[in-house]
C-alpha cells in the first residue's frame, strides 16, 4: 500500500497524488489517499474528486512514532505499519523508487515531472475531469480549438496578501508577461490569448495587449478545475510560479506546444526549484 497525505491548492493536490500513483504502480501496489488535513485547513479544500481517480482513504487515527529517525514508522490504528518517506527538498530524490514496495507514507510535495514522467499515460488518464463542466467552459473549448490559443495565467491571492507567502513565492510583474507574449507573438501568427488569474478583475486593468483577448472569468475556486481543462485545451501555454498552471501546460497534449514559464520560480534562494520545470519549456 502507497498513502500519500495531501495538503495544499489543487496543484500541489496534483503533484502529490501523480507521485504516490507512479510510485504505487512501479510496487504493483494499491493507492491510499490521507485527506484528513483538509478537515482544519482554511485556505483549500480536497479537489481530486473531480477527476477520474479512484483510490482508498485513509480513515483511521495515524501516530507517528519519534523514537526513530528522520524517515521513521507510522503506525496506523495498531493494524498496519508504514515506512514514512519524508521530502527533503524541492530536488528530485533518484532514490524515491528504491524505498521499500511495502507500506509506505508519503510526505511531501514532490514538484517534478521525474516522479511521474514514465507513468506519463496513466497519469494524463487519471486527470481527466469527470465532474460535469458548465455551459460556459464548453463554449469556451470551442473557441479555444478554433484559434491559435494560448493560455496565460496570473497567480495573485495569497502571494500578495499573505506576507509570508509573498516572501516565498513572491508574482511574476507585468514585464514577464510582456517579454512572454512577446515572445509567443515572434513564434506564433495570429495568436489569442486566454488569460486566468484568482484576481480576474487585476487582470484585467493591468495586463494590456494587441492580441486578441479572452478574460476567463467565470470559475471560482470550487469550479478550477474547469480552467486547468481549458488551458490544457490551448496549444500554447504562459504559467504563473505556479503549480496550478504548471499542470495547464503539462496536460496540454499539442506536440508543438511553447510553454513560457518563470526563471525565478521562488522569491527565495532557500528553496531549490531546479527539477520543477521541464527541460523543454522556456524560461524567461
Amino acid at each position: 500500500m502507497i498513502a500519500i497525505e495531501l495538503i495544499g491548492g489543487l496543484g500541489n493536490q496534483m503533484f502529490q497524488y501523480a507521485a504516490a500513483k507512479a510510485l504505487a504502480l512501479h510496487h504493483n501496489e494499491d493507492i491510499l489517499i490521507d485527506k484528513r488535513l483538509f478537515a482544519s485547513y482554511e485556505l483549500h479544500n480536497y479537489s481530486l474528486n473531480h477527476f477520474n481517480i479512484k483510490a482508498l482513504f485513509l480513515e483511521e487515527k495515524i501516530v507517528f512514532n519519534p523514537s526513530f529517525s528522520d524517515r521513521v514508522k507510522a503506525v496506523i490504528s495498531g493494524k498496519k505499519i508504514f515506512k514514512k518517506y519524508q521530502e527533503d527538498d524541492l530536488s528530485y530524490d533518484e532514490s524515491f523508487f528504491k524505498t521499500p514496495h511495502r507500506n509506505i507514507y508519503l510526505k511531501g510535495y514532490f514538484q517534478s515531472e521525474k516522479y511521474f514522467i514514465r507513468y506519463e499515460d496513466q497519469i494524463r488518464k487519471e486527470f481527466e475531469i469527470t465532474a460535469p463542466l458548465k455551459q460556459q467552459t464548453f463554449d469556451m473549448l470551442n473557441v479555444i480549438g478554433s484559434v491559435n490559443s494560448v493560455s496565460l495565467h496570473i497567480r495573485r491571492g495569497d502571494y500578495v496578501t499573505n506576507s509570508e507567502a509573498n516572501a516565498v513565492h513572491g508574482t511574476c510583474d507585468l514585464n514577464y508577461y510582456h517579454r512572454a507574449i512577446d515572445s509567443i507573438n515572434k513564434k506564433i501568427e495570429n495568436a489569442v490569448f486566454f488569460i486566468f488569474s484568482d484576481d480576474i478583475d487585476w487582470a484585467k486593468q493591468n495586463l494590456k495587449t494587441i492580441n486578441k483577448t479572452y478574460f476567463v472569468d467565470f470559475n471560482d475556486a470550487s469550479t478550477n478545475y474547469e480552467d486547468i481543462k481549458l488551458m490544457s485545451n490551448c496549444k500554447h501555454n504562459i504559467i504563473a510560479n505556479s503549480s496550478f498552471s504548471w499542470w495547464g501546460a503539462w496536460l496540454n497534449r499539442n506536440k508543438g506546444k511553447i510553454v513560457i514559464a518563470p526563471k525565478k520560480w521562488f522569491n527565495t534562494d532557500a528553496h531549490n526549484s531546479k527539477d520543477i520545470l521541464p527541460e523543454s519549456w522556456l524560461k524567461i
